[in-house]
């Protein structure tokens, strides 16, 4: 499995391969608990947790989650490491 980090300008992106979908899952669930599922389109959705949200985002089978404020990059951070 290769999950890589990517910063962004306002954030940064979790980015892995759609067989490791199931896997990142497992691991945001152990850290942070379930997810509540809100907005959602053919190619993204938004996952609220505790401390931040997070868009997930499927576009030509290139998956990755995206994180806009502080709390949910160190829970990217945190999940890359776990899984790394």
């Amino acid at each position: 499995m290769t999950v890589s980090l990517l910063r962004l300008e306002a954030g940064c992106s979790l980015e892995f391969a759609p067989s490791d979908i199931e896997r990142v899952k497992a691991a945001l669930e152990q850290l942070y608990g379930v997810p509540l599922v809100g907005k959602s389109s053919p190619i993204l959705t938004v996952y609220t947790f505790a401390s931040a949200n997070l868009i997930f985002q499927n576009e030509w089978e290139d998956p990755c989650l995206i994180a806009n404020e502080p709390e949910g990059v160190a829970m990217l951070e945190q999940v890359a490491k776990a899984l790394g």
